[in-house]
């Protein structure tokens, strides 16, 4: 295959880290485990792992050590893409690679065209040779239904195949979901999903919010839920029981943003995936967009819509303020596939929306590291910079603590023992 070939010889030139010590100098430490810098100290990472964190003088080091200037740069966490659709397999290769060129390191899967088991197991046995780690899914859809019995059942066989969590798509009634949940809690899986609304006589029927976050559901996507609750006072509960259960929410703004067209007609060039990335992977972006607006119904058609959603976005945005104002457990979420949205990439799309609103961004930059791994309870092992933690890390040439979108100024991803020189990998990059 082309893409693996050419990034075969991109990670000779770029992966100096895989089988000595490397000892990053100098660099300004962003750890995630608090807000604040630790300025002009120096990591040593061995066998993929955080080994030392000190002064330069004061650590070991030899003549195969490989030093990495960090000055002036900074270092923190690689991030999570909390909310990723898995492709078509010829076009998985090109979505790990995305994703390690964004600083992405790990990724949940929420939904597949392709076998998300048979990927992990090439992912563990490195026949990709750039890929970050992997959460793989299995997905309950609309017409499956499940007793207890046969609950329990999944549940085992999801422990057998190393399966991550269950995402719920969509659900067939109300029984199937408290099986589904009370069995998932039983044998210690992770249930998660889209809000459970079943369809009786023809009409949507959501499912009780108060029973939902009762219930062990772990995450909700897309702020669902929420936006159906009637009065201030309901909706005020309902977050504070969100966060005494520590029910996570991964709200995806830029799929609404992109999928209702609020950007249309020139705003979606500010886009920072649209001015950062290369113009030889968005060069068609622009015919592919007229294209499905014409598909959608012409310019008058989508001003209509648009117009007519930004209501219910307004919402959603008051919802994901009231749950960062609550301290609730946030999860940033890429949720790419629309126009001018870029695997790994739009995780940055994401951030900018939450600081448009107001969220500061440290709870940004935790909404996408730390939160992340304790969604998985893999805490102890990512998500900080920390002596003993995996070393999953991304060098930056400005502070993305001072503004959100120095984000985009990643210069190299570290992980799996791996240095990645991200422009290199931005050139080995299919066209999206």
């Amino acid at each position: 295959m082309k893409i693996q070939l050419t990034v075969f010889f991109a990670i000779i030139f770029v992966a100096k880290g895989l089988s000595q010590d490397v000892l990053i100098r100098d660099i300004s430490i962003i750890p995630m485990s608090s807000d604040t810098l630790l300025v002009e100290k120096s990591i040593l990472i061995q066998n993929g792992k955080i080994k030392q964190i000190g002064d330069y003088k004061d650590l070991p080091k030899n003549n195969e050590t490989d030093i990495i200037d960090g000055k002036g740069k900074f270092l923190m966490p690689g991030l999570a893409d909390m909310h990723v659709h898995l492709p078509e397999d010829d076009k998985i290769e090109n979505l790990l690679l995305a994703n390690i060129a964004a600083g992405v390191t790990q990724i949940r899967i929420m939904n597949s065209k392709a076998s998300q088991i048979e990927l992990k197991k090439q992912v563990e046995a490195k026949k990709y040779l750039v890929s970050p780690n992997v959460h793989i899914s299995h997905i309950i859809r609309r017409g499956e239904i499940y007793s207890k019995d046969r609950a329990d059942s999944l549940m085992k066989q999801i422990k057998l195949s190393k399966i991550d969590f269950i995402k719920l798509f969509s659900v067939t009634d109300k029984d199937t979901f408290n099986n589904l949940t009370d069995s998932a809690e039983e044998h210690g899986v992770i249930i998660c999903g889209h809000y459970p609304v079943y369809l009786a006589f023809g009409k949507a029927e959501m499912h009780p919010m108060e029973e939902v976050l009762g219930r062990n559901f772990k995450s909700i996507e897309h702020l669902a839920g929420y936006n159906w609750i009637s009065t201030e006072e309901e909706l005020d509960s309902l977050i504070h029981l969100t966060k005494e259960k520590h029910i996570f929410n991964c709200p995806t703004l830029d799929w609404d943003v992109m999928a209702y067209n609020l950007q249309y007609p020139e705003a979606y060039k500010n886009r920072l995936t649209y001015q950062f990335l290369p113009k030889k992977l968005t060069h068609n972006w622009e015919e592919r967009y007229l294209f499905s607006i014409e598909e959608a119904g012409g310019e008058e058609k989508v001003l209509q819509s648009r117009d007519g959603y930004k209501s219910s976005f307004d919402l959603k945005i008051g919802i994901l303020k009231k749950l960062y104002e609550n301290d609730c457990l946030l999860l940033i979420g890429g949720d790419a596939g629309n126009s001018f949205q870029a695997d790994g990439f739009n995780v940055y799309e994401e951030m900018i929306h939450w600081s448009n609103i107001g969220i500061d961004n440290f709870t940004i930059l935790k909404s996408a590291t730390v939160t992340p791994s304790l969604f998985f309870d893999q805490s102890s092992a990512w998500g900080t910079i920390e002596v003993g933690k995996n070393a999953e890390m991304i060098i930056l040439t400005k502070n993305p603590l001072e503004q959100i979108k120095n984000i985009t100024t990643i210069e190299k991803t570290i992980v799996g023992g791996f240095v990645y020189n991200n422009e290199e990998l931005l050139n080995q990059i299919e066209l999206f």
